[in-house]
């Protein structure tokens, strides 16, 4: 059955399947986008130190959120979903949680494999959808997903399944593309996603605020806000990308804090079970 809360933020989205959205993520691993030395070295130690600090400076506004969240649950047991190359899970792992972690790409599990030895820690990592977990009912303390589950075949299964996975008492930490936030709005005015370099996901659903309650609805209590307030630059070259980097970044990020956290990137949503 079809999605009925949210939007898409291209048109023709409805009409992808799941294995689309897979060969599409094999094929661009995220985060490797950020690697600017030899492709033949991704997977090496410089490079998961090297984009390792990037995503830790530019993205600081998740580790902060990992911090808050694990120290609910010392030592509990917790799943990424859609952990790409293992950036948040290891610092969920650093944080002192047993970590699992699921993605569709098994080249993004690879380079999470090759993360979480690089860093000398241990996580369950496995082959999987979103929308048919393969874990056990009443698993996790906690179930994370950062800007994944927008891009599935039916976000609604997906968040079904994260409220099954979850232990009661257990929470959701999600992240989600907010309708109106600064990088949506430009996108669909320069028709171009500027954060990759390459095209776009073939699945992009957009909430608001209301729609995001009322996708977590089953859950006993919802927490939304507004997050990633801070433009950074695109990987994208020519015209659009030179005025995105070079004008609206540095511009946009002068503003005063009370205006950008009101088009944050992403909406985070946190649940209990």
């Amino acid at each position: 059955m079809a999605d009925t809360i949210g939007s898409y933020l291209w048109k023709g989205s409805d009409e992808k399947t799941i294995d689309e959205v897979r060969r599409y993520w094999t094929d661009n691993v995220n985060t490797t986008q950020f690697w600017t030395g030899d492709p033949r070295q991704i997977g090496s130690p410089e490079f998961y130190d090297t984009v390792g600090a990037f995503i830790r400076k530019n993205y600081e506004h998740r580790y902060r959120l990992i911090a808050s969240e694990a120290a609910k649950y010392p030592g509990g047991r917790m799943l990424e979903i859609g952990c790409g190359a293992g950036w948040e899970l290891v610092a969920w792992a650093q944080a002192g949680m047993q970590v699992s972690g699921i993605d569709l790409s098994s080249g993004a599990l690879e380079l999470a494999r090759g993360n979480f030895e690089h860093n000398k820690l241990e996580a369950e990592l496995k082959l999987g959808n979103a929308e048919q977990l393969p874990f056990e009912d009443n698993t996790f303390d906690i179930v994370a997903s950062f800007g994944v589950l927008h891009q599935t075949q039916s976000t609604e299964n997906a968040v079904a399944e994260v409220k099954r996975v979850l232990k009661p008492g257990g929470e959701a930490a999600i992240t989600l593309y907010y309708k109106y936030s600064w990088k949506i709005l430009l996108t669909q005015l320069g028709r171009v996603n500027f954060e990759f370099a390459h095209e776009d996901a073939p699945i992009t659903r957009l909430y608001d605020k209301k729609q995001l309650r009322e996708l977590f609805k089953e859950y006993s209590s919802v927490e939304v806000f507004l997050d990633y307030t801070r433009a950074t630059p695109s990987p994208r070259k020519g015209g659009l990308a030179w005025f995105f980097n070079h004008l609206f970044v540095p511009v946009y990020n002068l503003l005063p804090g009370c205006i950008r956290n009101k088009f944050g990137h992403a909406a985070v949503v946190l649940a209990k079970k």
